[in-house]
């Protein structure tokens, strides 16, 4: 029996599955799968560290067959590789089968190898199945949660505060430099934002954030939704929920649930521990003044090494 890593390529067209399959074999133990039932057989008979599905199949799209993967077996690492990056199968992607990466076709075959190779690793340091129902369950340290919703329009933020302010500590800001003084005052679990904020994209804040401290998790919205974005966001800025403006309550409610339930999972999951910013980055950051270096001193002041 092999320790090596294990990978399932899904596509109806053979023919793509063979040529990921000659391309993976030298490092990797490789199964393939025509069909969504097919994939399902594979994975309840073996231990698979990453699926990487199409989209369009038949009898079972590709965000259908992740979203059963994501319920049964979370710790299998989720990747959409698509020729057709259509609005609907993005944002399933993200919010039914929490993917870690959108990548489409025709693929660049260094960005595949390391993206794959990034999804392995995260894969192999899952955390037991008894960590992952102890995070669910018991907030750490009895500290509730807070949440730090970001958005331009006073009549968004607002409507945020109604929505939860009954059953979280949520704090709002309305631009950039509010939040990451927020940012450096608070230790903020989840964060909900517009994917603009007063002219600015947010995907840069969002990925600094996320090298910084993984454990915040990230609910994006819009009221312009566009693929390119999207796509954006979950590749760079690693959001873990997506809605669209104007927000459904209890839709939403849910979404931001979900949200505090995987911060607290991530708390207890070495994957997700929060990384240390070395003094020499921490001493530029302070010299810079620009926004990402804001963030860099926000976020450090919880991650100082010596």
């Amino acid at each position: 029996m092999t320790d090596r890593p294990s990978l399932l390529f899904v596509d109806d067209e053979e023919r793509i599955v063979k040529l990921l399959k000659v391309m993976f074999r030298s490092s990797y133990d490789v199964y393939t799968a025509t069909s969504g039932r097919e994939a399902l057989a594979i994975l309840e008979a073996h231990r698979i560290d990453v699926i990487v599905s199409d989209q369009r199949m038949p009898e079972m799209v590709g965000i259908e067959l992740l979203s059963q993967v994501c319920r049964r077996w979370p710790n299998t690492v989720r990747i959409l590789l698509t020729g057709y990056s259509d609005l609907v199968a993005i944002i399933g992607a993200v919010n039914e089968g929490e993917v870690f990466r959108f990548l489409n076709k025709p693929w660049n075959q260094d960005e595949l190898r390391q993206v794959i190779a990034e999804a392995v690793e995260i894969a192999r340091a899952a955390p037991t199945a008894a960590e992952e129902v102890e995070a669910v369950l018991t907030p750490p340290l009895g500290v509730a949660t807070k949440l730090l919703a970001i958005d331009g329009v006073a009549a968004d933020r607002q409507e945020m505060l109604e929505m939860f302010t009954r059953d979280y500590s949520i704090l709002t800001a309305s631009t950039m430099e509010e939040a990451l003084e927020i940012l450096e005052q608070e230790e903020i679990g989840v964060i909900v934002t517009n994917s603009e904020v007063d002219g600015v994209d947010v995907t840069d804040m969002l990925t600094r954030i996320a090298k910084i401290d993984p454990s915040i998790t990230v609910v994006a919205t819009t009221s312009s939704p566009d693929a390119d974005t999207i796509v954006k966001l979950i590749n760079q800025g690693q959001i873990y929920r997506f809605a669209i403006k104007p927000l459904s309550p209890n839709v939403f409610r849910l979404a931001v649930s979900a949200a505090i339930r995987e911060h607290r999972r991530r708390l207890v999951d070495p994957r997700f521990a929060r990384q240390p910013v070395p003094r020499q980055v921490e001493a530029a950051a302070a010299e810079g003044g620009g926004l990402l270096d804001n963030i860099v001193r926000s976020l450090g002041r919880f991650t100082k090494v010596s």
